[in-house]
């Protein structure tokens, strides 16, 4: 039973880390709400405990593909029995973890806290996620905005009304199957594909990932927030002086050793560079947002705006945050300078002013992030 529950279908790296991030994060929240219940308002506490059961119930650490999305009208009609089955055993095979996981936070809550309203409107928001799988686009547009509503009553101790609205999304939901449902005829719509990303471009492909991946998005957060936290404690003595500048000096030693400074050096895109370069048409903008540093600089983007949430525990000098807010988009700056570099590289262009990349970007951050810091005290 043990082997069959916490069977890992993906067993690519991110695989076995999205496998064990859910457990450590499942277990996080087990051990807050059992000790740290009392430091949280109780209106608040409801709130964070449903969004998690549900993020931890409807995390697809397997990758398990639902095909529904993909029907076309007017074809053959499938048997709502026959879909319904089909949607439970593939989420008992691909989510066992998960909703054992979510069954877990649940026990807490109620063990802890002793209320019910919370938990079931929460397996319901799962149960009710999963046959949302369904439908068409609309009808989830419909269901995820009556969601954000049902978390704002949820903040406003109105339980039970999200609870009626629950219902009455599980009753829209029967209506589109029992009336409009259609899928193409054959098998074949019901095998896994491996594919899991649509076509598009790099930041719709980025996003995508980062939202298949919630749950390793939270804990690169915490951890984030948490550097940023004790690098801003560090940084106190130096008024004015975010710890973000922290991330973005490393980034900038990172890409300068990927890329170093000629062109037996570069260690990262080279033939893609090439490849791209030798069209006229393409402007260097978008050559840039075909590389992988741009890849790196929406990574580090979203990183640096989770950790923002550290350096408002840690500081609460209104210019330190000011200037974090206003400093990310250096982060594409620091991703567009040494992508040129790695095209002016390329061409055998090796000026002496790109061996002076690393010195002249940190010294740019370092006029950047003191203007109107003051001195350190005596």
């Amino acid at each position: 039973m043990a082997k069959k529950l916490f069977k890992l279908h993906d067993r690519s790296l991110l695989g076995y880390l999205n496998y064990f991030g859910v457990i450590f994060f499942s277990f996080l929240i087990i051990l807050t709400l059992i000790f740290y219940h009392n430091k949280v308002g109780a209106s608040y506490l409801s709130l964070y405990s449903s969004i998690f059961i549900y993020m931890i119930g409807t995390a697809n650490i397997n990758r398990c593909i639902l095909p529904y999305g993909k029907q076309q009208p007017g074809l053959v009609a499938i048997s709502n029995t026959l879909l319904l089955k089909h949607l439970f055993f593939t989420i008992t095979k691909g989510y066992a973890l998960q909703l054992f996981l979510a069954f877990l936070i649940s026990l807490t809550y109620i063990l802890v806290l002793k209320e019910y309203l919370v938990v079931i409107f929460s397996l319901g928001v799962i149960v009710i996620s999963f046959l949302s799988q369904l439908t068409s686009i609309l009808v989830k547009l419909i269901i995820r905005l009556t969601f954000l509503l049902q978390m704002w009553l949820i903040l406003k101790s109105l339980i039970i009304f999200s609870i009626i609205l629950l219902i009455i999304q599980l009753f829209i939901i029967f209506i589109y199957l029992n009336n409009y449902y259609r899928m193409p005829s054959g098998v074949s719509f019901l095998k896994k594909s491996d594919n899991s990303y649509i076509t598009g471009s790099m930041t719709r492909i980025f996003l995508l990932y980062a939202a298949n991946n919630k749950i390793l998005l939270i804990l690169l957060g915490i951890i984030a927030s948490l550097i940023l936290y004790f690098g801003q404690y560090f940084l106190s003595n130096v008024p004015g002086i975010s710890a973000l500048i922290i991330i973005y000096i490393n980034f900038i030693t990172v890409l300068e050793i990927l890329i170093g400074s000629n062109r037996e050096e570069i260690m990262i895109d080279k033939s893609r560079v090439e490849t791209i370069q030798s069209s006229l048409i393409v402007s260097p903008y978008k050559r840039f947002k075909a590389s992988s540093i741009y890849l790196y600089s929406l990574a580090l983007i979203l990183t640096a705006i989770m950790g923002l949430i550290g350096i408002i525990l840690s500081n609460s000098d209104i210019t330190v945050i000011f200037k974090s807010v206003l400093s990310i988009p250096i982060i594409l700056l620091i991703g567009i300078v040494y992508y040129r570099k790695t095209e002016l590289l390329l061409i055998g262009n090796e000026s002496k002013i790109l061996k002076f990349t690393l010195p002249i970007l940190i010294l740019i951050l370092t006029i950047l992030f003191t203007i109107g810091s003051k001195g350190g005290t005596n």
